[in-house]
C-alpha cells in the first residue's frame, strides 16, 4: 500500500475538522486527543462513534468523511497515514519510468 504521513500540530482545546479517506489510520505522538468519526446510520439512528487517544495509541477510520480531532488539556500531535489515490500512484510510476529513460526505436537509415 502506497502511502503518505502527515502531522498536524493542535494547541489546547483546539479542534480540526478535517475529511478523511476511509482507511486512513491516526496516531498520537503527544497529547491527548478526542476523535469523532464522520456520522452514519446505525439501523434508524446517525452515530459519530468517537475515540480518546492517549499518546501512542492509534484508531482507523472505518468509513470517509468529516472528522473532528480536538486536542484535550494540552498541546498535541497526530499523524494521519492516508492511502493516496490510485491515479496519484499511477502518476509515480509514469514519472519513475520517464525518469529512466524509455527506450528509442532506431531508425533505419536507406
Amino acid at each position: 500500500m502506497t502511502c503518505t504521513t502527515f502531522i498536524t500540530r493542535l494547541q489546547p482545546h483546539q479542534a480540526l475538522h478535517i475529511p478523511l479517506d476511509a482507511h486512513t489510520t491516526l496516531r498520537v505522538n503527544a497529547g491527548t486527543v478526542v476523535v469523532r468519526q464522520p456520522m452514519r446510520w446505525l439501523g434508524e439512528t446517525v452515530v459519530a462513534p468517537v475515540v480518546r487517544l492517549e499518546p501512542g495509541q492509534s484508531c482507523r477510520i472505518d468509513h470517509g468523511g468529516w472528522v473532528e480531532i480536538r486536542a484535550q488539556g494540552g498541546d498535541a500531535e497526530v499523524q494521519s497515514h492516508r492511502r493516496l489515490p490510485a491515479w496519484f500512484a499511477a502518476w509515480q510510476a509514469l514519472r519513475r519510468l520517464v525518469k529512466q529513460g524509455l527506450p528509442h526505436p532506431q531508425k533505419e537509415i536507406a
